[in-house]
């Protein structure tokens, strides 16, 4: 067995047959939007997510996340789409 380092790749000696092949792990990347501050010590941050791997009507629809600051996991992702009918509720809400 032969490496490649430029390929990330490992071959047959004999008849140079593909035997592995490493390859690199796309991450999406989080970006800060907005922190709000909430009633009782609460902090919501939106944070934009993206992600090159993504197919581009994914990219083009934009997916969000919003976190609960200092809780382990707690959150939702949302499109542009739903973030526009988050914001009609909760306006409706908020004026109530």
């Amino acid at each position: 067995m032969i490496y490649d380092p430029y390929s990330n790749s490992y071959y047959d000696l004999i008849d140079g047959q593909l035997l592995a092949k490493m390859e690199t792990e796309v991450k999406s990347a989080f970006v800060d939007l907005y922190v709000i501050e909430l009633e009782k010590e609460k902090t919501l941050v939106v944070k934009q997510i993206t992600n090159d791997s993504w197919s581009e009507e994914t990219k083009k629809s934009g997916v969000f996340y919003i976190e609960q600051k200092n809780r382990d996991k707690k959150g939702v992702s949302l499109t542009k789409s739903d973030c526009g009918k988050l914001a009609t509720i909760l306006k409706e809400i908020s004026e109530k």
